[in-house]
């Protein structure tokens, strides 16, 4: 497994990469670097599909690293091909391949459903939306569930993991989806378009307030921006929006986090 993202992988993959190049891009490349110093002689990349850049990745970092004088195999695995690759690494056969992965899921799940329940004493709701590995990777958004939930924030995550291997990201009706197509008709990668209904979403069902994460210079996130504050406006539901890049610090996010969760609590005291 991935040892956990620190600054100095962090800085490893800002120093070999384009400056305007999207942060998930750098701290993998930092991840890798990483790894190959400490002997790794083989490397596994997730690549996806549409418009977003994560699908060249691989691609990109495989260049950069061999330009680097590194040697070693590059693995590349999507979701469709996820099966076959743990039949073929594992020398398993289908049926077995097939209930590891279930059992994987299944724990899964689990996890998800402890990180994010809801209590009681907590008095507010805040849900999140954006890019998926900023929102779901704690090394890289100061883990900010955990933050949220010791101020007193019930949190929903917009997309899961579950949710994703399910393909099941928008969490609104065909009514929220058919209101988020009037205001982006044509198509958008990564899950740019699910921040703009998962926020028409949040909003219809009352949640105080909704947090918009994205990494810098994030093209579907950066793109879907002004039409999120739009809906944020329409349904009258506070927002707030971290970009993170390598420049970003913990002490600052916490300052600007603890600001926005005392503010939804005044405004829900003077609304009783």
């Amino acid at each position: 497994m991935p040892a956990k993202i620190t600054r100095e992988m962090i800085n490893l993959g800002a120093a070999n990469s384009a400056d305007m190049i999207c942060f998930p891009a750098k701290y993998t490349l930092g991840q890798e670097i990483w790894a190959l110093e400490r002997g790794a002689t083989d490397l596994v990349m997730f690549s996806s599909c549409g418009l977003c850049r994560l699908k060249h990745y691989h691609q990109i970092q495989e260049l950069t690293l061999r330009d680097l004088g590194y040697q070693f195999n590059m693995h590349v695995v999507t979701k469709k091909n996820i099966p076959s690759t743990i039949r073929k690494w594992g020398h398993l056969s289908y049926f077995e391949a097939y209930r590891r992965m279930k059992r994987v899921y299944s724990e899964i799940k689990e996890v998800e459903a402890r990180t994010y329940r809801f209590l009681p004493e907590r008095p507010l709701k805040i849900g999140i939306v954006g890019e998926i590995g900023t929102a779901l990777e704690p090394d890289i958004n100061f883990d900010i569930v955990r933050k949220l939930q010791r101020l007193g924030a019930n949190v929903d995550m917009s997309i899961t993991i579950t949710d994703y291997l399910n393909e099941s990201t928008e969490k609104g009706s065909k009514e929220d989806i058919k209101e988020a197509k009037s205001l982006l008709s044509q198509e958008l990668g990564g899950h740019g378009f699910q921040s703009i209904v998962n926020t028409i979403w949040y909003g219809k069902q009352g949640y105080d307030g909704v947090i918009h994460i994205l990494p810098l210079s994030c093209m579907p996130e950066s793109t879907v921006e002004p039409i999120v504050d739009h809906v944020a406006d329409k349904y009258q539901i506070s927002l707030y929006r971290f970009a993170f890049d390598e420049s970003a610090f913990e002490v600052g996010f916490d300052t600007r986090i603890s600001t926005f969760v005392s503010m939804l609590k005044r405004r829900k005291k003077c609304l009783k």
